[in-house]
């Protein structure tokens, strides 16, 4: 915690959300700090506000209301889904962003975050409480004297504590998983400060849900002021397990579970080296079903000895986060090192749940009957949806590349990875020279005549025209190197629309191009769908109120669209059809 000494200023700060985490942990501890004064809280809800100001401080209904002449910091404490969105917002205002875990919900809102805090010139900040508590900090002290690090044992196992927060905590689409995304991300922040920060290169995993809609099962510290019964059934899981092994060679074992038939909550890290292991017995969070102190012992040789550790009351690391908080505000060299790490930790989220649910074709996302559906339009992506520009694509950024940048091998994997984004938008997020552009775009001209469709497109394109269905593009290339692929190929007068992404103010993963497309349809969220190849895509047609379908036919990343939970998967153009009946019956022959 703050050493007592009087900060040279404070740090004007806001809370956006005033739920459990607000009024329990941020509000008491940043009105004891010296170093902080909260000058403005902000919720939809007016009751939230009851009791959380001091008098002087401007409330707010909307995180949009809020100004840097306000608020120099934010401490974003909102349901899972609105981390990113509110913590871009503040940031592109130049607002600082502390956002608590998850940071957000899968790779594209990383992304976001990223474009946000480099273009608002603001920092996002962001790590667990746990890395900041002194028994942490002592196992991370021991960490040098056990050579070479070999594997890493993570684990969290709650007694009984599966988190309500009015229902929002175990809803997938509000909170972005379970246990895994809960008590899991507090566990892998944990190994960049015990063994440096790093990938994965290897993940799998398995999850379970055997507890998760028994109402006994309940954190008892968190419960809200909803009737018992009256939160929807879960579908997210209680208990995860998962073996990552970093790109340096280290293995790592995960388990995280809010409910299990043990007496007690327990937390244990071990850290194995070639010189000892030392491990770490704990309680980490808030349950008042603890396993006692903290004990932390190291092991050398057949011999276990113990390791004096500092005690310190329940939620102290929080005080100590604020103090690190502090003192990033004022470092230039934090800006990035958050998102970094929250992009490694929530990548290998993603991986997790692909492997613990390949989703094989039976159980995968199945279309709505379409009895129910109002469907009376469909937006597509372009690449690796409609053509197969993957080769062009691959060959234009090499000599794109070695005009801007020179020598060397074109990282087209990487770039790869950002599909369905603006051009410029990937070369800010890899760090390249937006320079690349013209020689990208010239090229993929001049190679355009060698992108074929994908078989079955016309087709299916040609049959939801005689559907009566309007069709739309939205795509990340510009608008008018789109329109002129289509019409090379063919096919751009079945189309109602093309928009690419220089023709909107924010591109994917924000929602503003499927929102244009849906208004110049003319049709609302609910009778339209999106069919893309990447998260950024999903991302985009959730923004925007759409059911999002994830095609699988090109060279897309298949598990992390399915680890982003996609409304509807689908292996080939045809069997979009299912989702799209007639609007009107077909022509008369003869």
């Amino acid at each position: 915690m703050s050493d007592g000494r009087a900060p040279t200023r404070q740090v004007r700060t806001a809370v956006v959300g005033l739920g459990w985490a607000a009024r329990s942990i941020w509000l008491p501890r940043l009105r004891a700090h010296p170093g902080f004064v909260v000058t403005a809280v902000v919720d939809p809800d007016p009751r939230a506000h009851s009791g959380a100001d001091d008098g002087g401080v401007i409330r707010y209904a909307d995180a949009g209301e809020l100004r840097p002449e306000v608020a120099e910091l934010a401490i974003v404490a909102v349901p899972n889904h609105l981390h990113a969105p509110v913590g871009s917002l503040l940031l592109e205002r130049g607002i600082s962003v502390f956002v608590e875990k998850p940071v957000c919900v899968n790779t594209g809102e990383a992304d976001r975050l990223a474009a946000a805090e480099r273009d608002g010139g603001a920092l996002l900040l962001a790590g667990s409480a746990a890395r900041h508590r002194a028994d942490v900090r002592a196992l991370a002290a021991l960490v040098p004297s056990l050579g070479q690090i070999r594997h890493v044992d993570l684990a969290w196992v709650r007694a009984r504590g599966v988190p309500d927060g009015d229902g929002w905590f175990t809803r997938r689409g509000l909170s972005g998983g379970g246990a895994l995304v809960d008590l899991g991300w507090h566990l892998l922040d944990l190994l960049p400060p015990l063994v440096g920060a790093a990938g994965f290169r290897e993940v799998v995993g398995t999850v379970s849900g055997d507890h998760v809609n028994d109402r006994t099962a309940r954190a008892a510290w968190r419960a809200e002021d909803d009737e018992v019964g009256s939160a929807p059934p879960s579908d997210v899981e209680d208990t995860a397990r998962g073996f990552l092994i970093t790109d340096e060679g280290i293995s790592v074992s995960l388990r995280a579970a809010w409910r299990s038939h043990e007496p007690l909550d327990a937390t244990v890290v071990t850290v194995e080296g070639s010189g000892g292991t030392a491990t770490l017995r704990c309680t980490f969070g808030f349950s008042p079903h603890r396993a006692g102190g903290s004990v932390l012992t190291v092991t050398r040789d057949g011999e276990t000895t113990p390791v004096a550790v500092a005690e310190e009351a329940i939620g102290a690391e929080y005080g100590t986060q604020l103090d690190v908080i502090a003192a990033e505000l004022g470092d230039p060299t934090t800006q990035g090192r958050a998102v970094g790490e929250a992009r490694r930790t929530i990548g290998a989220i993603e991986r997790l749940y692909a492997s613990a649910r390949p989703l094989p074709r039976a159980e995968r996302p199945v279309p709505p009957d379409p009895r129910a559906s109002a469907l009376r339009a469909v937006v597509f992506d372009l690449d690796g949806v409609l053509v197969d520009s993957t080769e062009v694509m691959r060959e234009a950024f090499r000599v794109a590349y070695a005009e801007a940048v020179g020598e060397g091998e074109a990282p087209f994997a990487e770039y790869n990875k950002h599909l369905g984004r603006y051009f410029p938008d990937i070369m800010r997020i890899m760090g390249l020279p937006l320079a690349m552009e013209e020689p990208f775009v010239r090229e993929s001209y001049r190679l355009a005549h060698q992108v074929p469709m994908f078989e079955g497109v016309p087709e299916l394109l040609a049959e939801l025209r005689a559907r009566g269905l309007r069709l739309a593009v939205a795509t990340g290339k510009s608008g008018p190197r789109a329109r002129s692929l289509l019409d090379l190929l063919g096919v751009l007068p079945l189309f109602d629309h093309v928009i690419g992404s220089d023709e909107v103010a924010n591109p994917k993963p924000a929602p503003d191009i499927v929102e244009l497309a849906l208004d110049r349809l003319g049709v609302s969220p609910d009778e339209a769908v999106m069919v893309g190849d990447a998260v950024t895509d999903l991302a985009s047609a959730r923004g925007a109120g759409v059911r999002a379908v994830a095609a699988l036919w090109g060279e897309c990343e298949a598990a992390a669209l399915l680890a982003a939970r996609p409304d509807v998967a689908l292996d080939s153009p045809a069997e979009l059809l299912a989702l799209c009946p007639p609007l009107r019956a077909p022509a008369l022959e003869g």
